[in-house]
This record gives structure tokens, C-alpha cells and sequence, in this order.
């Protein structure tokens, strides 16, 4: 009976630590706002190669300075896209914050 219930424990510790985001990581917040700069940077990319038909777009120069910016290592970037990424719900969740965030900016008046 005891060894149940310290397996038990061990198992619902297990379980709920597996939800908790390990140390390191971007709060959710903060990550949405940079993965949401990390899309404007996208689509620039997209448009400079496609409209403007450039061969030498900075990509790296871009993510750099972003990343910079927003006071954040690419590496936390990184692990924190892969943490959401294994969690498909959850990252959803998040684009669809930021596509609705893009959406109010469209439609904002230009300052």
C-alpha cells in the first residue's frame, strides 16, 4: 500500500511539473509579442524577395535586431517556440492572439 502511494505521488509530480514551463523560457506575453514582431519580420522578408526582387535580404541582421530590442536571446526565442510548439493547443492559441493583433493595427489610423 505505501509503495502505491509514493508511486502515486511520484507520478502526479511527474505529471505536473511536465506542464510547467522549464526555467528560461519567455513568459507567455512576452513571447507572443516577439513571436508577433518575428512575423512582421517574415513578411518583410517575403515582400523583399518577391516584390522587390532582391538577392541579398538580411533576415539575420533583422532577427538580431529584434531580438536586441526586445531584450531576448535568440535561444530563449528558440526554446520557447519549441516548448509551444510541442504543445499544438496552446501555440494555436497564441497565433490566433496575434493574427488578431494584426488585424487591430490594420485597421488602426496611420499616427
Amino acid at each position: 500500500m505505501k509503495t502505491c502511494v509514493i508511486s502515486l505521488l511520484i507520478f502526479l509530480v511527474a505529471c505536473s511539473a511536465s506542464d510547467a514551463p522549464p526555467a528560461g523560457l519567455l513568459e507567455r506575453e512576452r513571447f507572443k509579442e516577439v513571436l508577433l514582431e518575428a512575423q512582421l519580420i517574415e513578411a518583410r522578408v517575403n515582400h523583399e524577395l518577391v516584390v522587390e526582387h532582391s538577392s541579398a535580404v538580411p533576415t539575420q541582421r533583422y532577427y538580431e535586431e529584434l531580438f536586441e530590442k526586445e531584450g531576448v536571446t535568440r535561444e530563449q526565442f528558440e526554446a520557447t517556440y519549441h516548448y509551444y510548439a510541442a504543445r499544438s493547443e496552446q501555440l494555436k492559441l497564441i497565433y490566433d492572439e496575434i493574427v488578431t493583433e494584426l488585424s487591430v493595427r490594420k485597421d488602426a489610423p496611420m499616427p
